[in-house]
């Protein structure tokens, strides 16, 4: 937990706006990591690769497990947000191989 979370008042306006400006940041690095996933499909495509990579994706689901874990998210919710952002990727990852 972050200093400013263990100081922040017990104000529900307060951390809703944390909340909002977090919300905000998580957006804006999954629109660039999506953007960067589609250049990635371009790439692979380009080089004659698969447009999915099983054992890639076991890489970036053990990674997710290592960085909640570090940050006191269970294994669980480390499947769940891999689940979501690895599902958005394949769909447009897959739409470069149509």
């Amino acid at each position: 937990m972050s200093p400013d979370v263990r100081n922040a008042m017990a104000d529900t306006d307060e951390l809703r706006s944390m909340i909002e400006e977090i919300d905000q940041t998580i957006i804006e690095n999954i629109a660039t990591r999506m953007e960067i996933a589609d250049k990635l499909a371009e790439a692979k495509k380009k080089e004659g690769k698969l447009a999915w990579d099983e054992s890639k994706e076991l890489e970036v689901i053990n990674r997710y497990h290592e960085l909640c874990e570090e940050v006191g998210l269970t294994e669980e919710e480390a499947r769940r947000i891999a689940d979501v952002i690895l599902h958005i990727s394949k769909e447009r990852q897959g739409h470069y191989f149509e």
